[in-house]
């Protein structure tokens, strides 16, 4: 039973470090984005594509690549490729790419989770932007921001217990 119990914490231990891991990998790309994305209000694909290819890499290398991860993500890719066309421009292609890491990093479930958080956090700016600070309604805002704040609220709901 003792030696049961030590392998289920080393296993636990374990995967709670390779996950640190993945949360740095995501953590830094979207620290780069946000900060071009404010700064140049563009975010840099190139970026994006090292933090996709480190991704699946970390993924293969801990043998749970995921096809349905995969595929999700490649579906929430081309849901924002066609809004960014839709919209003008008004939600980057830039955008759909910061989606597609955070699904590749996190998986569908958590990528949800922070579309919508981004979304919600952007849409309170927004107001207080518009209704406090007297900007106009097609005042355009980064999302980078919004999507690293909503991935750092996942993160800290993971680990820190309520």
């Amino acid at each position: 039973m003792y030696t049961y119990i030590n392998t289920f914490l080393e296993m636990e231990e374990k995967t709670i470090n390779n996950d640190i891991l993945l949360y740095i990998i995501l953590g830094t790309v979207l620290i780069i984005c946000t900060v071009t994305d404010l700064r140049y209000k563009e975010i840099y694909i190139p970026v994006i594509i090292a933090g996709l290819l480190l991704i699946l890499c970390f993924h293969i290398w801990q043998q749970d690549f995921q096809f349905k991860d995969m595929a999700a993500t490649i579906i929430v890719f081309m849901f924002f490729m066609v809004s960014s066309a839709a919209s003008r421009g008004q939600l980057g292609t830039g955008d759909a790419f910061l989606f597609a890491l955070t699904g590749l990093g996190l998986g569908i479930m958590a990528n949800i989770f922070i579309i919508i958080f981004s979304f919600m956090l952007a849409f309170f700016a927004a107001l207080f932007l518009v209704l406090v600070k007297h900007k106009p309604k097609n005042y355009g805002m980064p999302l980078a921001p919004f999507v690293l704040s909503s991935f750092i609220i996942y993160i800290a709901g993971l680990y820190i217990p309520l």
